[in-house]
């Protein structure tokens, strides 16, 4: 699988692109995300908060797709010819899909008085 790193993430790193042929413990995002951890120690505190979870505002894609949108989450199965792409956290502190699919739509005219 191909590893792509982008913005201050490709910085932490010090490459765009990583290579992997298997994981340990099977191809998975949490294997992937462990694997990382373990190469480039420097990249824990941008990929994890202090309880040990995957960063809300770190967006990665898996050929394209938020796998936090899957029901597998961080146990979604990586293809071994998969694109995953990592890029430096947002300003928000949250994926705007996150918000989005989370959040209830509440249009009101602020210049309008009831």
């Amino acid at each position: 699988m191909r590893i792509r790193f982008f913005a201050n993430m490709r910085t932490v790193v010090g490459q765009d692109t990583l290579e992997i042929e298997e994981l340990e413990g099977g191809n998975t995002l949490e294997n992937l995300l462990a694997s990382l951890v373990q190469r480039f120690p420097q990249v824990r505190p941008h990929l994890f908060d202090s309880a040990g979870k995957l960063r809300q505002d770190v967006p990665v894609f898996i050929n394209g797709r938020n796998p936090r949108l899957s029901s597998e989450g961080i146990d979604a199965a990586i293809s071994s010819d998969a694109e995953v792409c990592f890029f430096s956290p947002i300003s928000s502190g949250r994926m705007n899909v996150e918000v989005l699919r989370d959040a209830p739509l509440n249009v009101k005219d602020q210049n309008h008085e009831d």
